[in-house]
């Protein structure tokens, strides 16, 4: 009898250590619950989301006396262009709108650097290389120089070339190896019946995904080109800001005497390996990796540490009715 009566006790308190873990247990379970843990981007939450716009260039024409003059010039012009572009970027919440509109209200070039032109915005409905040549072809120029309505003056009888073109990658947020921002260099050479002949141009820059169509993205200013100078050549930077995909891009330029509709010379990845597939992405999907902050509002105690009170005082109950 006295032994049912110890097994009968005995069973009762291990029913009650038991009870009391499983409540230390739940306790701490609760007190896990309570703790408030958030994973938030480096971007505010409550930023208001704005349209951004596609794309953004900023044309160079590079004029130097001497090949180092050039570069120095050239390097210059670069980091401003650059600058411009950073500026340009679609803001993507309200406080940085208003940050770019304190911004803008300094110079942006310094006065006494050579100045890049103007960024140039692209909208998100770019049109293809045909719209762009039948747009020209619809404005009622002549064709091209070497055609003249008036039958007592002879035609002007020249030809032109690009002699090279070349790219450059620039910026690459998530170190993936597709860049947001790139740079397309260009030297058109006129050939005509005196020596360093002048001539006024603008081009037409296009890129295509991955043997796609041909989408229009920049339109240079006018620039002058004297003969086949090597230092009168063209620049174009330019950041993408949405709506291209992480691929391969290569570029075609297509280059127009002012005053006339035809196109005079074109170049692209057909010729050359410097416009060939191009590792290209926007800038919306170029990002930085988040960094994550970890907020715990109930405590600072880890999971690991409130089930091991829980153990201990489960085990403490136990040696104290024991």
């Amino acid at each position: 009898m006295n032994t049912l009566n110890k097994q009968g006790m005995a069973a009762t308190v291990n029913c009650q250590v038991n009870t009391h873990f499983v409540k230390a247990t739940a306790i701490a379970a609760l007190f896990l619950a309570s703790t408030a843990v958030s994973a938030q981007p480096r971007e505010l939450e409550s930023s208001q989301s704005l349209t951004p716009f596609t794309a953004a260039s900023v044309g160079i024409a590079k004029k130097a006396e001497n090949s180092e003059q050039a570069a120095e010039q050239a390097a210059e012009q670069e980091q401003q262009a650059l600058a411009l572009l950073q500026q340009a970027a679609p803001a993507k919440n309200v406080t940085e709108a208003a940050a770019a509109a304190v911004k803008s209200l300094a110079p942006a070039l310094s006065s006494k650097a050579p100045t890049a032109n103007r960024v140039q915005l692209m909208g998100a409905s770019p049109m293809t290389r045909e719209q762009v040549t039948a747009k020209h072809a619809s404005q009622g120029m002549p064709s091209s120089s070497a055609t003249s309505e008036d039958p007592y003056r002879a035609p002007v009888y020249h030809s032109f070339s690009i002699f090279d073109a070349s790219s450059r990658l620039f910026e690459d947020s998530d170190y993936d190896g597709f860049y947001q921002t790139f740079s397309v260099t260009f030297d058109v050479d006129v050939n005509g019946a005196y020596l360093n002949e002048r001539a006024d141009l603008f081009a037409e820059l296009y890129l295509s995904r991955d043997g796609g169509p041909w989408v229009h993205y920049y339109t240079t200013d006018v620039f002058t080109i004297y003969g086949d100078s090597t230092q009168d050549d063209y620049e174009v930077l330019t950041t993408l800001y949405t709506g291209y995909a992480t691929d391969h891009y290569d570029v075609l330029i297509d280059v127009y005497e002012v005053g006339y509709s035809d196109i005079v010379a074109t170049i692209s990845a057909d010729e050359t390996d410097g416009l060939y597939a191009l590792p290209l992405e926007s800038s919306d999907r170029d990002r930085e990796p988040d960094v994550i902050v970890v907020e715990e509002s109930g405590g600072s105690l880890s999971v690991l540490g409130l089930l091991f009170l829980g153990l201990c005082a489960g085990l403490r109950m136990n040696r104290t009715r024991g």
